[in-house]
């Protein structure tokens, strides 16, 4: 997925757990509602200006850094892994997280 693409899906994803309408996100901003549904329906490009304001609508910054501090901070090191207990697992189903025991089967 490109930068772009992880933009404007952060910014719907927010504003769908803001519970805010694609108007209400629109007026905050200052755009039309027609060119918010293009930005997150089909990655319509916007100017830095437009997507700032619409990330500060919901409470989102927008971060530039050095790509390699970006991965370097990311990826674990060896050194830091410890081990953990494997008798209960993370399940993902949808849009929730749970934690399970093993032996209990999600349906």
């Amino acid at each position: 997925m490109c930068m772009k693409q992880h933009i404007y899906a952060q910014l719907a994803s927010e504003r769908r757990r803001l519970q805010l309408s694609q108007q209400e996100l629109a007026a905050r901003a200052g755009l039309r509602r027609e060119k918010l549904n293009r930005v997150e329906s089909r990655h319509e490009d916007i100017s830095l200006e437009e997507i700032s304001r619409l990330l500060d609508a919901v409470g989102l910054a927008l971060v530039v850094q050095k790509k390699d501090a970006a991965i370097a901070s990311s990826a674990p090191s060896a050194a830091g892994l410890v081990p953990q207990a494997f008798d209960k697992a993370a399940f993902i189903d949808g849009s929730k997280a749970r934690i399970l025991d093993w032996g209990k089967v999600p349906r």
